[in-house]
């Protein structure tokens, strides 16, 4: 059975979904879940406590990496490119060819941008830290005023 969690942040809701023990998904916003947690209606405001405060302490900007519990759902060269991502250190950027070559094989870079777009773990698995290869900002499930501010957050460096 999977919790759900809405949290206030400094760039919106943050919708938190797993089990007693991790986080599976985060979602930007309040929208519909996608289809394996769609039987998760019910807010449970004591869930995932641990996520929400070190959730808390990075928009605080108290924190830099992150230690709760996750599950992240995912095979082949997009667990590899999402694994990759935790290595990028707050508030540095690398661009989709540079997280094609971490995950091992660097002419995967449009794989490695449907890997972010498709990040179950966003700010756990920071891809709004991956940028263009001429450093503009490129997509970003969140969308882009969200990936500005994360970046903007860690005083990370990039083009408009």
């Amino acid at each position: 059975m999977f919790k759900k969690r809405t949290i206030k942040t400094a760039i919106g809701k943050l919708v938190l979904v797993g089990s007693t023990d991790h986080v599976e998904y985060i979602q930007f916003g309040a929208g519909k879940l996608p289809k394996q947690f769609e039987g998760c209606t019910q807010e449970s405001d004591d869930a995932f406590p641990e996520a929400v405060k070190q959730l808390q302490e990075y928009f605080a900007g108290d924190r830099r990496e992150f230690s709760f519990p996750v599950k992240l759902k995912a095979d082949g060269f997009r667990h590899k490119a999402l694994t990759a991502l935790r290595t990028v250190e707050y508030g540095q950027t690398i661009s989709y060819k540079q997280l094609a070559t971490m995950a091992g094989s660097a002419n995967a870079f449009r794989a490695a941008g449907t890997a972010c777009a498709g990040n179950p773990l966003p700010i756990v698995f920071p891809c709004h830290r991956v940028l263009t290869s001429d450093g503009k900002l490129g997509g970003f499930g969140g969308g882009l005023k969200v990936k500005k501010m994360l970046l903007d957050l860690e005083q990370a460096k990039y083009r408009e």
